[in-house]
């Protein structure tokens, strides 16, 4: 645990959270913090899936830990899909403001903000050539 992160606050009892789901090694939460639709309207349900264990990035956590972080983000999408109907969940991880690991499963349908972030980012794809495929393969199988 950590004094600083506010995460571990949460866990720690010491800040208020709206619990979704908690079990040995992982907190869900939702995030205070709901996206806002085109026409001012929250989207519904944007949560926080938590290791207990802090770390900042999800790839330091032991595989048992990993695995149960992935599990509880499964059960909550499962939850948001049931709650909201959303066409989509979407999964982030990303680790930028709160240095704790944790997964985003943020509801998500055509048109809406977020769907609107991954079709710009589509139009930044373009299809490699096998040379640099093959030479990021091989980097990454090495490492």
């Amino acid at each position: 645990m950590s004094e600083e992160c506010i995460f571990c606050k949460i866990m720690e009892g010491e800040g208020s959270a709206r619990k979704l789901y908690e079990d040995e090694t992982t907190l869900c939460i939702l995030d205070i913090a709901q996206v806002v639709s085109d026409t001012g309207d929250f989207i519904p349900g944007r949560s926080l899936v938590i290791p207990k264990k802090h770390v900042a990035w999800f790839y330091d956590l032991a595989d048992e830990e990993a695995g149960q972080l992935f599990i509880a983000a499964k059960l909550i999408a499962r939850k948001l899909k049931k709650a909201f109907n959303p066409q989509f969940v979407t999964v982030i991880i990303r680790g930028q403001r709160i240095p704790h690991a944790h997964i985003i499963l943020q509801p998500s349908g055509e048109g809406d903000p977020m769907d609107n972030w991954l079709t710009t980012m589509r139009s930044t794809f373009k299809l490699a050539p096998e040379e640099l495929l093959d030479d990021m393969a091989q980097k990454i199988q090495e490492s």
